[in-house]
């Protein structure tokens, strides 16, 4: 039996139109480039532009979440970019349910609706206060669960209906 090297197995295999997937040389597998019957997601180049799209502009309204990011953007003008301004306009459609249903981040939407400000876009040139929003925004994030927790336990305490407290007896000795 002759061994033969790595390159002249390759060699044979793409003379076969064959590709050899290895992971840390565990699994091999071979794949034939022949097949033409791949199935895609998507139907046509319309319905991959729209899906990029809408990948895009998920991403991009998620990053409105982060003050720095918004910093960044209008220390280098862009929100004085009337064409920016306006795309900040059209995406207000994803505050409807159907688009906002993909949002991690739900703050973004609040930014995305005081960018539309343009007092907000000025103040966020300012270093001071995108560290105010930041703070803010994170003492949100730290309070948030606890206070909406014991707000839901007020409720809870609240529907149970009063039950009348009946004096507890001494246990008795045998």
């Amino acid at each position: 039996m002759s061994s033969s090297s790595p390159i002249n197995e390759n060699d044979s295999n793409i003379e076969n139109n064959e590709t050899n997937i290895t992971e840390n040389g565990d699994n091999d597998e071979t794949v034939d480039k022949k097949d033409d019957n791949i199935i895609l997601p998507y139907e046509n180049d319309e319905e991959e532009a729209n899906y990029l799209r809408f990948i895009m502009e998920l991403e991009f309204i998620q990053c409105l979440s982060n003050p720095r990011y918004l910093n960044y953007l209008a220390q280098n003008r862009y929100f004085q970019d009337k064409a920016f301004v306006n795309y900040l306009v059209y995406l207000q459609y994803w505050k409807k349910p159907e688009y906002a249903k993909f949002i991690v981040y739900p703050q973004s939407l609040y930014f995305l609706d005081l960018l539309q400000e343009e007092r907000f876009r000025q103040e966020l040139n300012h270093s001071q206060s995108t560290d105010f929003i930041h703070e803010q925004q994170f003492y949100h994030w730290q309070y948030y669960r606890n206070n909406r927790m014991s707000i839901k336990e007020q409720e809870l305490q609240q529907q149970q209906p009063q039950q009348p407290q009946q004096p507890q007896q001494p246990p008795t000795t045998v």
